[in-house]
C-alpha cells in the first residue's frame, strides 16, 4: 500500500443478508461509526421476505444494493459479490458482524507485503455472549488452516482464479474447502490479530437442523476431496463416530442424516478430489484452525 493509495482504491466491503434487516442496520451503523463508510459497500439480499425497511443509503453514500427475487444461498451470493467488486481486496462480512478496530490500513499493508496470500483471518468476538469465537494465539501474524466466514479479507483475484467457493457445499464449510484448495496451490491464509470483528451471531433465520446436516455432509466431502488416499478410510470412520456421538449428545438427527447424505454424494462430486500428499497433509494438520 503506497502513500498515494487510499482504502477505497484497495478494498470493498461485501455483505450478504436475508431477513435480518435489524442486524444489517446495526452493522452498517457500526461501519459508519469507525469511519469505514467511505469505501465501497456492496449488499446482496438473497430474497428477503420484505424490502429493506430503513433508509440504507443514509448510512453511506458508497452503498450499492441488489435485491434478488430468488434465493440461491449465501455461498452463491458471496461468489457473485466477489465477481462484482472492482477492488483488489474483498472484506467479507455477515449481516450480523462488523469491525470495531480502525486499523484496516494496517491489515491491508500486511496483505500487500505477501505474494502468497489468499485470505486474512481476524479475531472474532461475540459481544452478546462475551466470548471469542476466533481468538488470536499471538500478537504476531501467523499462518492458519483457514478463516472464519463472518469476517475476513480475501485477495479477490486469487479467490476468483481458484474458482471461488464450491457452491455445491451449501450453507457452510466453504471456507475450509477453498483454503485447502489454495494450500495445494501454495496460497495461504494468515491470522492478523490487530483487526477485531464483533459477531453478534443473531439467531434470526438460523436453522439448527440445516446447520447440523450440512456441517456433517460437507465434512464427509472435505475428507474425500483432500485427505490422503491411504488415510481417508480411517479419517472418515473417526468423523462418523464423532458426528454420531454429537448427534446423541445434543439429541438432533441432522448430524446422522448429514453423514448419510455426504457418503451418498461422494461419487457425484469425485471430480473435486485434490487429495493432499502425506507430507502436505502433515503440514496442514500442524496449522492452527484460523
Amino acid at each position: 500500500m503506497t502513500p498515494t493509495q487510499n482504502l477505497a482504491d484497495l478494498v470493498s466491503i461485501g455483505i450478504t443478508t436475508k431477513n435480518r434487516w435489524q442486524d444489517l442496520e446495526i452493522t452498517l451503523t457500526k461501519i459508519k461509526e469507525i469511519g469505514l463508510d467511505g469505501i465501497p459497500i456492496i449488499v446482496f439480499d438473497d430474497a428477503s421476505d420484505i424490502p429493506c425497511p430503513f433508509d440504507i443509503y443514509s448510512l453511506s453514500s458508497q452503498i450499492q444494493t441488489h435485491r434478488f427475487t430468488d434465493s440461491k444461498g449465501l455461498i452463491v451470493r458471496r461468489n457473485e459479490i466477489a465477481r462484482s467488486i472492482q477492488t483488489k481486496y474483498y472484506l467479507s462480512l455477515d449481516d450480523d458482524s462488523y469491525p470495531v478496530s480502525r486499523n484496516l490500513t494496517s491489515a491491508l499493508e500486511f496483505a500487500e507485503s505477501l505474494s502468497d496470500l489468499l485470505c486474512l483471518s481476524f479475531p472474532i468476538f461475540n459481544p452478546t455472549l462475551g466470548e471469542y469465537q476466533n481468538h488470536s494465539f499471538s500478537q504476531e501474524v501467523y499462518p492458519v488452516k483457514c478463516f472464519v466466514g463472518c469476517g475476513h479479507l480475501l485477495h479477490r483475484e486469487r479467490f476468483l482464479q481458484l474458482g471461488g467457493y464450491r457452491e455445491e457445499l451449501i450453507h457452510q464449510g466453504e471456507e475450509m474447502e477453498i483454503a485447502a484448495r489454495a494450500f495445494q496451490e501454495n496460497l495461504y491464509c494468515y491470522h492478523f490479530p490487530n483487526f477485531l470483528i464483533h459477531h453478534t451471531a443473531s439467531n434470526v433465520g438460523r436453522n439448527w437442523h440445516r446447520m447440523d446436516f450440512y456441517g456433517a455432509r460437507n465434512n464427509v466431502l472435505w475428507n474425500d476431496w483432500f485427505v490422503p488416499q491411504n488415510l481417508k478410510t480411517i479419517k472418515q470412520l473417526k468423523t462418523l463416530v464423532s458426528r454420531l456421538h454429537l448427534a446423541i449428545r445434543v439429541g438432533r438427527l441432522g448430524q446422522f442424516q448429514g453423514e448419510w447424505a455426504g457418503f451418498n454424494d461422494i461419487k457425484q462430486f469425485k471430480s473435486y478430489r485434490q487429495n493432499m500428499s502425506i507430507h502436505s497433509y502433515k503440514k496442514w494438520q500442524l496449522l492452527p484452525y484460523s
